[in-house]
């Protein structure tokens, strides 16, 4: 009887070839993103709420108004003096941060035209909102209205979150900026586990969190532009997201903006307004997109590295040994 002896040391550089190989295709199969949602399926929508945003555009100012909503102001009821109308009220934050990243790709000469107003304004951040540009921001906290400059033919206001109370509570919109805060941090685990928490709270006509529940029974339209925009920050896919862009735009209005509300039918009503507008054309800002993702800390990546590589240095620790064994047993094998 012949034997096919070999020499162990060649079935173990194959081995470890092959473990080597392996590791190598896990480590780049993790890394390779899933493909995110929004594409532009939607482009005459889309210019259409670009026109929308242009044309309320005040250059003088170097801002965009509110909406053209002909009731009493909100803000009414925060300021007892208060008098102007909505097309007569100009927010810094959030409406025209929005705005100024919103129209980057669709009309980018009043782009420049708002960021420029709201550097020379000089207000202190909105300590919330930066976040959708890549801004880290604090510990999120309830917001105060500030009026910051006011004529008799308008007023320029801007929400900040400089409370001294911390915001809680399962908003939508909050979870959402959470989500891109602990996902600009490095927490990426947490920030998908706050995503997932903040989809679930789709109906298929709205999203139905606290301020559905519990505030007034309406939908907010633009906590759904700010879930698909997290959606393709963090580049998750599902086909969830496609009904959802869907059931935005059609919150579209004849004058190319969306209502800032629907109903519990998921129905549109009231006006359409800047805020709800610019952060759906957010959406559609690849540029944006790709630098508020390279903005984000590795964290998590230097953690899975310092996994692999641990896992890597264990296996080749074990398979030094290997060979030995291999060796031992061949000679038994051939004494026999």
């Amino acid at each position: 009887m012949s034997v096919n002896l070999r020499d162990p040391g060649e079935h173990m550089g194959r081995d470890r070839g092959t473990i080597l190989f392996l590791l190598v295709l896990l480590c780049l199969s993790t890394s390779i993103p899933q493909q995110a949602c929004g594409n532009a399926a939607f482009p005459v929508q889309v210019i259409k709420a670009a026109d929308y945003l242009q044309k309320r555009f005040n250059p003088s100012l170097g801002l965009i108004y509110e909406s053209e909503d002909p009731g009493t102001h909100w803000l009414t009821s925060e300021f007892k003096d208060f008098k102007w109308k909505y097309r007569q009220t100009y927010w810094l934050y959030s409406d025209n941060l929005f705005a100024a990243y919103a129209l980057e790709p669709f009309r980018p000469n009043i782009a420049a035209q708002i960021k420029d107003s709201l550097r020379r304004y000089g207000i202190p951040s909105s300590g919330l909102f930066e976040i959708v540009v890549g801004d880290q921001i604090p510990t999120i906290r309830n917001a105060v209205d500030h009026i910051v400059e006011s004529t008799p033919d308008y007023v320029v206001v801007a929400r900040r979150h400089d409370s001294q109370v911390i915001s809680y509570g399962l908003y939508a919109d909050l979870i959402c900026y959470r989500a891109l805060r602990s996902f600009l941090q490095g927490k990426t685990r947490e920030a998908y586990r706050m995503f997932r928490q903040a989809v679930s709270l789709w109906n298929g006509k709205g999203l139905d969190d606290w301020s559905f529940r519990i505030v007034d029974g309406f939908h907010s339209n633009q906590k759904l532009a700010l879930l698909l925009y997290t959606a393709k920050v963090l580049k998750v896919e599902s086909p969830i997201f496609t009904e959802i862009e869907r059931h935005l735009w059609s919150m579209q209005q004849d004058d190319g903006g969306l209502t800032a509300l629907s109903n519990s039918e998921g129905k549109p009503m009231g006006s359409s307004n800047t805020e709800t507008t610019a952060l759906t054309l957010l959406i559609y800002n690849e540029a944006l997109i790709r630098s508020v993702r390279s903005k984000a800390r590795t964290l998590d990546g230097l953690f899975a590295g310092f996994y692999v590589m641990s896992v890597l240095f264990l296996i080749v620790t074990l398979v030094s040994f290997f060979p030995r064994g291999r060796r031992r047993s061949g000679r038994s094998d051939g004494a026999v």
